[in-house]
């Protein structure tokens, strides 16, 4: 108890003081206590600005200083890297998703594209049934009116067979009555 009573109060002495702080310090830092270290440091450098170790513990600051900006910049970078690795990952899938909506894609196209040529294919067959059956429908209707023509010609024939046969009944009818008179007459 005493020789911490004796070290607390040697603090506040201006010989034993900077003497501990600075081994305080050196003691964080090789433990790894960096932060408490720089902390230590600059207590140190506040209270004995111009000791002469304060060159050394400058020194040693700036370089924990530099160790934990370097630490905290490594720790950002790697956070950074794990994002873009992450964001790879999610790019490299969705090219790969782009891939194959792109294969499925052009396996469509094919399919269409057969689909649109069958189709020119049957446009230009239907184009030539529909050309074969007008040239036949004009040929069917010149028949059509041919046979009409003829129908009415072979009316006209029928109606003027049947005015011969009115008018070889009419004959007969009269040589009858004639043949009749005849013989009553007889």
């Amino acid at each position: 108890m005493l020789l911490l009573a004796a070290i607390a109060g040697c603090v506040s002495l201006p010989l034993i003081g900077p003497v501990l702080l600075v081994a305080q310090a050196d003691r964080q830092a090789r433990e790894g206590a960096w932060e408490e270290a720089v902390a230590a440091y600059d207590a140190y450098l506040a209270r004995f600005p111009d000791d002469s170790s304060a060159p050394r513990i400058r020194e040693s600051r700036d370089t924990l200083a530099a160790m934990l900006t370097a630490r905290s910049e490594l720790t950002r970078r790697r956070e950074e890297v794990a994002r873009l690795s992450d964001e790879l990952a999610g790019l490299q899938a969705e090219g790969t998703r782009l891939r194959e909506d792109g294969t499925r894609l052009r396996a469509e196209a094919t399919v269409l594209r057969d689909e649109v040529i069958r189709l020119r294919d049957e446009r230009v067959h239907l184009r030539a049934e529909g050309t074969q059956l007008r040239a036949e429908g004009t040929q069917l209707r010149e028949e059509l009116t041919l046979r009409e023509s003829d129908l009415a010609r072979t009316r006209q024939e029928l109606a003027a067979r049947q005015a011969e046969a009115e008018r070889l009944r009419a004959d007969i009818e009269r040589l009858k009555q004639i043949d009749l008179k005849l013989e009553r007459r007889k």
